[in-house]
């Protein structure tokens, strides 16, 4: 019995993992005020979480492409919104009435507050699911030949 298990090429997914690693960065300077090189070599908490989520965007790479090749684009939608979320508020830390944290147990403790004090807005969350329904839609027009091949694999041919 063949298996259907989708295979992803290393170098089309690192292309789809530099389009996640851009929109990261911009989301990053949005929430550090452009200031992402301070915030991220001054304080270690930042640079883990920058060395975190660079892994946990590769990760999401290939679950975007899986999930998109198999009509789940909701689902897609959905994670990289949280993605991106996530990132914004790991990052703006220190802004506004927030102190920015000193180590990494400080940071732990201020991600759900600064979570919870950004879901209060509504304007906030529905930026991010609109950077991920970009993220998503050029995803998949970039994940076209993949999808083909795919859809080849499904078939048997």
């Amino acid at each position: 019995m063949a298996s259907k298990q989708l295979i992803l090429d290393f170098t089309n997914l690192m292309q789809y993992f530099a389009i996640t690693t851009v929109f990261l960065i911009i989301t990053i300077v949005l929430a550090s005020f452009g200031n992402i090189f301070g915030t991220i070599f001054h304080y270690f908490g930042d640079f883990a979480f920058f060395v975190l989520f660079l892994y946990l965007g590769y990760r999401l790479t290939g679950s975007i492409c899986r999930l998109s090749m198999e009509g789940k684009k909701t689902e897609a939608w959905l994670w990289t919104a949280l993605y991106f979320f996530m990132a914004f508020v790991v990052f703006s830390d220190g802004h506004g009435s927030v102190p920015h944290s000193e180590n990494l147990y400080e940071k732990l403790l201020l991600i759900p507050v600064t979570a919870l004090y950004f879901l209060k807005s509504v304007f906030l969350p529905l930026i991010f699911l609109g950077v991920a329904l970009l993220h998503n839609a050029l995803m998949y027009l970039i994940c076209q030949p993949c999808r083909q091949e795919y859809e080849q694999h499904r078939s048997g041919r």
